[in-house]
């Protein structure tokens, strides 16, 4: 991930990112270096990358800041990142890959939780 922009991220954000980091790495053929590499990966690699971006966001409901801070990159980057992919889901072999990934990461972490820690975000009593 890049040096220059770090923000302290909780055990369980890096856990969950380093989970689909390590699951997209496996489904695209790419190394997890690549992904996590702090210069502007490959072709192949970004594309990872901002897939990785795009299933945190969807499959733990992270405001787009917030994967920003767990992937190192500020949060115009991330949500660059999960447009691009979100874009390209008219692709229908994108979108079921999209859909099978999103549902491995839910088998394994449960339902995404309210962001509560998104600005503007309520808690229900």
């Amino acid at each position: 991930m890049r040096s220059g922009y770090r923000v302290v991220v909780s055990e369980q954000d890096r856990k969950r990112a380093d989970l689909v980091i390590q699951i997209v790495a496996l489904r695209f053929g790419v190394p997890v270096a690549a992904i996590t590499h702090e210069t502007r990966p490959a072709p192949k690699a970004l594309r990872a990358r901002r897939v990785a971006m795009y299933l945190a966001y969807v499959s733990f409901g992270w405001a787009q800041e917030r994967v920003g801070h767990v992937f190192a990159v500020n949060r115009q980057t991330a949500s660059t990142a999960c447009r691009r992919i979100e874009d390209a889901r008219d692709n229908a072999e994108l979108n079921a890959l999209l859909d099978e990934l999103e549902g491995a990461i839910h088998a394994i972490v449960g339902e995404p939780e309210p962001d509560t820690d998104a600005p503007g975000a309520t808690v229900a009593a």
